[in-house]
């Protein structure tokens, strides 16, 4: 199989992996342990790559922010639920185990890039048999910048000694699209996560590919 890439590095959460289930089960058993309404799921869902304090604004009004220590006690909170139970629910996206293997067996280099904190990241990812063959995982916690910053793709270019034009950065966000154009990699925007729920329209996001399914991301690295 040829494809012009060498290297292909990923987003998690709503692109290589289903986390919303887990996250969400974490967002609700804090705000009722601190005392506030469960949210229901579809509410949650808009933002749920933004990331645990702004899922959690959502279930706390705007005028208890501050008070209610969204930034501190519901924070670890949250945090130590979702560690204990991060992959309770949590499922690959149907077909990532067998691309991930076939860029493998291909000699292509993968690399997951997330917003996620590395050891949750790393803990999660360890769950499913196909994480053994990424050369690298960089988590928000792992340089000085996250994305829609370009640094953690740019240094993952550097340790996979890798240029910008051999690579393709995949993801499901306006912030995963705005890293690669930053690092000038090309891009996909798949449509099966969960970035369309939280941003404007996908098709003004920039992304060089979309793709609609894991097998149709599979013909645009093999084209």
């Amino acid at each position: 199989m040829k494809t012009k890439y060498k290297a292909i590095l990923f987003d998690l959460d709503g692109t290589l992996l289903d986390t919303a289930p887990d996250l969400i089960a974490a967002c609700n058993y804090t705000l009722d342990r601190f005392g506030y309404r469960k949210l229901d799921e579809k509410i949650i869902r808009t933002r749920v790559t933004a990331g645990m304090r702004e899922m959690m604004k959502l279930g706390v009004p705007e005028k208890d922010w501050d008070s209610a220590g969204i930034e501190s006690v519901m924070r670890d909170c949250f945090a130590e639920y979702y560690t204990a139970h991060i992959c309770d629910r949590t499922t690959e996206f149907h077909g990532i185990g067998e691309l991930i293997q076939t860029l493998h067996n291909n000699g292509i280099k993968t690399a997951v890039i997330t917003n996620k904190y590395y050891a949750m990241a790393k803990k999660v990812l360890s769950k499913f048999e196909f994480s053994k063959n990424f050369e690298l995982i960089l988590g928000c916690d792992s340089l000085t910048h996250s994305k829609p910053h370009p640094e953690p793709i740019l240094k993952a270019l550097e340790i996979l000694e890798i240029k910008s034009e051999d690579a393709l950065y995949v993801g499901d966000h306006l912030n995963d699209i705005r890293a690669a154009i930053a690092a000038k990699t090309d891009s996909v925007a798949v449509l099966w996560g969960y970035g369309q729920n939280e941003c404007a329209d996908i098709d003004s996001w920039g992304a060089t590919y979309k793709a609609q399914d894991v097998e149709h991301l599979k013909s645009i690295i093999f084209c």
